[in-house]
């Protein structure tokens, strides 16, 4: 069907991807210098950020349709941003390729993925804005770190295949 030919991540989409979490997390503890009792009970500010890296890394593992187009989409976007910024701010050069995912979701990870898909969907409305800007940009992190070294390895070796087991066992109970 559709699909993007974004599947491996360049240092400058790798730049991309940490970036959105260091903004996010450094604005978060300047906030809380003066008042560092409330860190604990503000922590919550994180949980949309770190709720869509998860979505984003389960979501490069798929392959093919409009989920892996939408995720080969940000992976060539976030390249050639990261690249842009990289080159204009330092004159480096990003061609590097830093990491490809070779492992993918089957036909059972992507029920799976599809049920996470729906159940996101669902909860949309009712998150409150600026909580779903957070889950927004926390997307397209884990997506670009998806395909990284450290975050891909991890989903790689341990979600993917814990997700194509769940996928499984539920096809298994259904029949």
């Amino acid at each position: 069907m559709w699909n993007v030919p974004a599947t491996s991540l360049t240092m400058g989409g790798l730049l991309v991807g940490l970036a959105i979490p260091v903004w996010h997390v450094t604005r978060f503890g300047g906030a809380h210098i003066k008042n560092h009792k409330a860190i604990l009970k503000n922590s919550t500010e994180l949980v949309p950020l770190a709720a869509g890296m998860a979505y984003g890394s389960l979501a490069t593992a798929t392959t093919s349709g409009l989920i892996g187009a939408f995720t080969g989409a940000i992976t060539f976007l976030g390249n050639g941003a990261g690249s842009f910024a990289m080159w204009g701010l330092t004159g480096g050069t990003t061609t590097l390729n830093t990491r490809a995912n070779p492992l993918e979701l089957d036909g059972a990870g992507n029920i799976v993925l599809l049920l996470i898909t729906v159940a996101v969907i669902a909860a949309w409305k009712p998150i409150p804005q600026e909580a779903r800007a957070r889950m927004r940009v926390g997307m397209v992190s884990g997506i670009l770190l998806g395909l990284s070294a450290t975050l891909g390895g991890v989903v790689a070796a341990t979600i993917i295949p814990a997700v194509n087991n769940a996928g499984a066992a539920l096809v298994d109970a259904i029949n």
